[in-house]
């Protein structure tokens, strides 16, 4: 007996399951077949329950930056994308960045923190599939908030969103 299943795959993976089966000269479907049997008589053969989560590759092979990160040379689409995103990102959690500081983008720490927590925003809205990036992410929220509150206002005024400054770089 046989089940007949329907499968959800991101865009790449399909387009490299087509190229397979094209290669291997056989039907999409046989091979995405004969692929999960083989998946699931390994795990079953370790006595695995669970398949484990693949794990995002850890080293870039390219000298690219993180895209939180201003490209080297400088990069002014760069910098204006990145600059709606915060104001953006300031818009969906103002309480969270209420104690931003003005000039906030001169210290290297809080602005390669913000510009991180805008990229992470902006990927799980994109591409989130696991409910557990959006928890992850709302706690470190909150961290920051926190580290945010702490570091008091002083004299320094609040941030307010607005056009960038003309020495705004992350």
């Amino acid at each position: 007996m046989s089940n007949r299943l329907q499968i959800v795959l991101p865009d790449p993976v399909a387009a490299q399951l087509k190229e397979l089966a094209s290669a291997a000269g056989e039907p999409l479907a046989t091979l995405a077949g004969r692929i999960v049997r083989d998946g699931v008589a390994h795990a079953g053969a370790g006595g695995k329950r669970r398949l484990a989560m693949p794990s995002p590759p850890l080293a870039r092979e390219t000298a690219q930056r993180p895209p939180w990160l201003e490209p080297y040379g400088g990069d002014p689409g760069w910098s204006q994308e990145m600059w709606g995103s915060i104001v953006a990102l300031h818009g969906r959690y103002p309480r969270h960045l209420e104690h931003l500081k003005d000039g906030w983008w001169e210290d290297e720490a809080t602005a390669e923190t913000i510009c991180a927590l805008a990229v992470w925003r902006a990927e799980i809205d994109q591409q989130g599939r696991d409910p557990r990036e959006e928890l992850a992410f709302h706690h470190q929220l909150a961290d920051i908030a926190h580290i945010l509150r702490q570091q008091g206002g002083g004299v320094a005024k609040t941030w307010q969103p607005g056009a960038p400054p003309t020495d705004w770089a992350c």
